[in-house]
């Protein structure tokens, strides 16, 4: 019995994390609003329209001002790419700390590393190697490569190279513990070195989402819920001519249009199947035996329709008082001031309300916000207030950020602030740039800046960056140099795999014999040379 009382709720917390998913899925296929593509003139019809096209023009903006940068990304998914980089600490002040052995201080501040690396992301090759020179002695010698689910380790003490396949880790493992592995664990060696690009939905379920979705709920959106008008606000000091357009639904229209929507779902076998990919990525944790977790994922689809009936019940007794009101002001077919705001509470608690606000200017060379989110109850307040002003998407850049959060429960207020500076100049393909972040918390401040220059250049590139911490009181002149290059190469050139011991083909007893006789005798011949 007691066996079955422990597994009762994590079946039922499963069944609420359902909803949950299907909620995200939704919003994130479609990048909110932005799946629609609407011609017509209607109130509904421009509201979504210009959510889509601001949402655009913050993506066109980004990709205008780092057009250089991602191109290179570009080229390193595509193209097998090199890269150095070396990494130097300046630990200075730290010498005078309590906490700090000077000497350590000292041999840190003039210890180097330097990473070559070369990847090619379609073959499924990656090669990397590190040397770090401390307090006078050169540790170099040390590589690794991946091919696919193959992985190899180069260490500067053996003559041999080590090798383990994904396949076979979990066979190794249970030989020395067969009580906590089955020998089906791997390690996902793939998925995380290769998956760089992953994304939550391919483009054809992405299009199914969109098309069967997202359109679904516009379409079930009562016209008449949708109001315009005109009416002139102001902006970041300026007075602008708008089209007013206001949502605004009931309780019961808003209860209705959720409700449809999951029971849409629930007959919709080529949803669950994109649903238990979702499950497939989020849910896959490193040596995790794959068939543990196959099963687990169908037990909790075969709990779907169940969750949406539970689903659809609790929606049913919700509490939206005042059900949800959101309008926008639009201008040139984009939104520059919104107002949402929406009450809930399960049956028999007291709702909370969440409001955002703000004003909002998205064009070619600026983008602008200012918003505010407050969510408060009866005994309860948050706030968070965050705007910014990012402006140039040519050879000059200004940009500035902050972040103000406050929780008030009426006994222990709690406060915090971020701000962020940014000052760029573009010249040809270099840019030159000064960041700086500020964090504070209960009147302690942190100052994080990050500065240096990159160019990107084609089929190479450099970037040169000091980043500094400072922390009065506590830490101050401490900082990292980390200085990259890069290149377009014909090919991963790896390393010599001529004479390999693979571990993954060794018994228990080959495996102990190994690390006790050859593996053991070379390291310590290597470690003599450093008086060990």
């Amino acid at each position: 019995m007691a066996e079955n009382d422990n597994e009762q709720p994590k079946k039922k917390g499963l069944s609420k994390g359902i909803i949950a998913i299907i909620i995200a899925v939704i919003v994130l296929a479609g990048g909110g609003a932005a799946a629609f593509f609407l011609t017509a003139s209607t109130p509904k019809a421009t509201y979504f329209q210009a959510e889509k096209n601001s949402i655009e023009q913050l993506q066109t903006f980004v990709e205008t001002r780092y057009e250089d940068e991602l191109n290179w990304y570009e080229q390193s998914l595509e193209n097998p790419v090199s890269q150095t980089v070396n990494l130097g600490l300046n630990l200075e002040g730290l010498e005078n700390s309590y906490y700090a052995d000077p000497q350590i201080i000292a041999m840190l501040s003039n210890a180097e590393l330097s990473i070559n690396s070369e990847t090619d992301m379609e073959n499924k090759q990656a090669y990397s190697d590190l040397s770090v020179n401390v307090g006078g002695m050169d540790f170099s010698g040390i590589a690794g490569y991946v091919e696919g689910p193959d992985v190899y380790a180069q260490l500067p003490f053996l003559d041999e190279v080590l090798k383990i396949s994904d396949e076979d880790i979990g066979s190794v493992l249970t030989q020395f513990d067969p009580y906590t592995f089955t020998g089906n664990e791997r390690l996902g060696i793939e998925e995380l070195v290769f998956d760089n690009e992953a994304v939550l939905l391919t483009e054809e379920e992405e299009k199914y989402i969109q098309d069967e979705y997202l359109m679904f709920i516009y379409e079930e959106l009562p016209d008449e819920s949708f109001e315009s008008d005109k009416e002139d606000v102001e902006v970041n000091g300026d007075s602008i001519n708008t089209e007013k357009i206001t949502m605004n639904l009931s309780e019961d229209e808003l209860k209705s249009v959720i409700t449809s929507v999951l029971e849409k779902m629930k007959g919709d076998d080529e949803f669950k199947e994109i649903l238990k990919g979702q499950f497939e990525q989020t849910a896959y944790m490193p040596l995790e035996d794959p068939a543990v977790i196959e099963e687990q994922l169908n037990e909790v689809m075969a709990e779907f329709d169940n969750a949406i009936d539970q689903g659809i019940e609790q929606v049913d007794s919700f509490q939206f008082p005042d059900g949800l009101q959101s309008t926008l002001w639009v201008s040139d077919n984009k939104v520059v001031q919104r107002d949402f705001s929406i009450s809930l509470a399960p049956e028999g608690e007291e709702p909370v309300t969440i409001n955002l606000s703000g004003g909002q200017l998205f064009n070619d060379d600026q983008i602008y916000f200012d918003h505010t989110l407050t969510m408060n109850d009866d005994s309860e307040e948050v706030s968070i207030a965050f705007n910014g002003d990012f402006q140039g998407t040519g050879d000059t850049v200004t940009d500035n950020a902050n972040l103000n959060f406050a929780f008030d429960d009426g006994y222990t207020p709690v406060e915090f602030a971020a701000a962020y500076t940014g000052d760029e100049t573009l010249d040809g393909s270099t840019r030159d740039f000064d960041r700086q972040l500020q964090v504070t918390v209960e009147n302690e401040t942190v100052n994080l800046g990050w500065t240096g220059d990159s160019t990107y250049d084609g089929d190479q590139m450099n970037s040169n960056n000091n980043i500094a911490l400072d922390f009065p009181g506590y830490v101050e002149n401490v900082s990292m140099d980390l200085n990259t290059e890069g290149a377009v190469i014909d090919a991963v050139e790896g390393i010599d795999t001529s004479n390999v011991v693979d571990l993954g083909a060794m018994s228990a007893e080959e495996l102990q014999e190994y690390f006790q006789g050859d593996f053991t005798n070379q390291l310590d011949q290597w470690l003599m040379q450093f008086g060990f």
